[in-house]
């Protein structure tokens, strides 16, 4: 091992532990408290409450850095931890279900896939089944207009249901892919710029780009369906969601522009490019490097995987250490995570170095210094979770440690794709 790996493993384990210290019990569950965003009087602020059991921000998600962690190191504290979270996810997922949240990040899919992951990672068949059971409650929820990206609705649940129909062998899985592949293709609008959705409810405003809420992210899910199904309709969709963010690409700043209403223009009016997982180029090369591996003879999609590489390594560090943040969703974590896939998948180890030397600035900074970590809720502190906070940053982590064991949680389909393979978080195939 080399001594970076060790660095980046031993930093791994100090978060894992602060977090079994931090962890609140009851009645063999736990949960952490923690800083997130929350709607109040139409407008989000950030509160200091329970986490919530979702993948995104919840219990779902810190058990499945915990899980990984244990798996590596067999620590049994961290173990008994994780299980305790992983019960809280579980139980939690009867709100979800009760609310109709379908989604990967913010809903009862991802809760049912990290439930399954958890329990295979830790030799626990009865968590394992409970996962299952989630998947089975969430292919009963019908879609519904304003969940329809990766984050909050059928864009993630896509992948999510097409794993669990190879897996175990269920065609009712596949069926609700579909189903919720015919609800994009409803609710899409398409014009003479290609295909788009109103993700966020915003009427009048221009359709988002990007993977957590925009077209990539869509676009990959309808892509892995015509790929299952061989229809044809999803593929030209897909397709459509690609020619529409291409006519917003900003080539002088080899980036993608965030369309939201509520962003600062530039001083030209134009709208600002972000450099995140959530929005800009990171996100989006994310998408187009899955995206090659379903199309690889289409290279507009290989080239725009290789811009969004070189904007993301060319900012990756330049923001952070003053006023950004080391989160995976809209942090320095996330965007150093897709070079670290970019490098695998495109075989340039030049990237790994870059997210290495980003891990270490950080690790200087905070980590040794035993300063907080700077997370992903404006204004507020560090934080328990997964895509803001320190469970992401952990997991971050464990992907330099050894990115061909642990696969990223960035993407729906790689994550999934994995928890079906041995090792790593290991595999459902042979679960009944």
């Amino acid at each position: 091992m080399t001594e970076n790996r060790r660095r980046f493993l031993e930093a791994a384990v100090a978060i894992g532990r602060r977090l079994c210290r931090d962890a609140i019990w009851h009645e063999g569950r736990c949960n952490w408290l923690g800083w997130g965003m929350e709607l109040h009087g139409g407008q989000w602020i950030s509160a200091y409450r329970a986490l919530g059991g979702q993948l995104y921000d919840g219990a779902a998600g810190i058990c499945l850095f915990l899980a990984s962690l244990a798996k590596l190191k067999g620590d049994p504290i961290v173990t008994a931890t994780a299980l305790g979270a992983v019960a809280e996810a579980l139980k939690a997922a009867e709100n979800l279900e009760k609310a109709g949240e379908y989604g990967f990040y913010s809903g009862l899919s991802g809760v049912g896939i990290s439930g399954i992951a958890v329990g295979q990672a830790l030799g626990r068949e009865d968590i394992v089944k409970r996962g299952r059971e989630t998947m089975r409650c969430c292919m009963k929820l019908a879609p519904r207009s304003e969940r329809l990206d990766v984050i909050n609705g059928s864009a993630g649940a896509i992948p999510a249901f097409l794993e669990a129909a190879e897996r175990f062998g269920e065609e009712e899985f596949l069926g609700a892919a579909i189903r919720h592949g015919e609800h994009l293709l409803k609710t899409a609008t398409q014009s003479d710029k290609g295909w788009s959705w109103d993700t966020l409810g915003m009427e009048n405003q221009p359709h988002l780009l990007g993977f957590a809420h925009g077209a990539s992210g869509i676009a990959h899910a309808l892509a892995l369906l015509a790929k299952a199904t061989g229809r044809t309709a999803f593929l030209d969709a897909a397709q459509g969601g690609l020619r529409y963010e291409r006519t917003h690409f900003r080539e002088t700043e080899g980036n993608w522009p965030d369309l939201r209403d509520f962003m600062q223009p530039k001083p030209t009016g134009e709208p600002t490019c972000m450099v995140a997982w959530c929005h800009g180029a990171p996100g989006i090369g994310l998408a187009r490097l899955a995206l090659h591996e379903i199309l690889p003879n289409d290279i507009a999609i290989l080239n725009e995987a290789r811009i969004a590489t070189q904007t993301t390594a060319a900012t990756l560090g330049q923001v952070s250490p003053v006023t950004g943040n080391f989160s995976l969703c809209h942090g320095d974590g996330g965007n150093a995570d897709f070079l670290i896939l970019a490098a695998d998948t495109l075989t340039r180890p030049e990237l790994r170095q870059v997210a290495e030397s980003a891990a270490d600035r950080a690790l200087d900074r905070y980590e040794d210094s035993r300063a907080p970590w700077p997370c992903g809720v404006p204004g507020a502190g560090e934080t328990p979770n997964l895509f803001l906070g320190a469970a992401g940053i952990g997991y971050f982590l464990l992907r330099l440690h050894d990115s061909s064991q642990i696969p990223t949680v960035l993407l729906p389909s790689a994550l999934i794709r994995r928890v079906g393979k041995s090792g790593g978080l290991g595999g459902f195939a042979e679960t009944q």
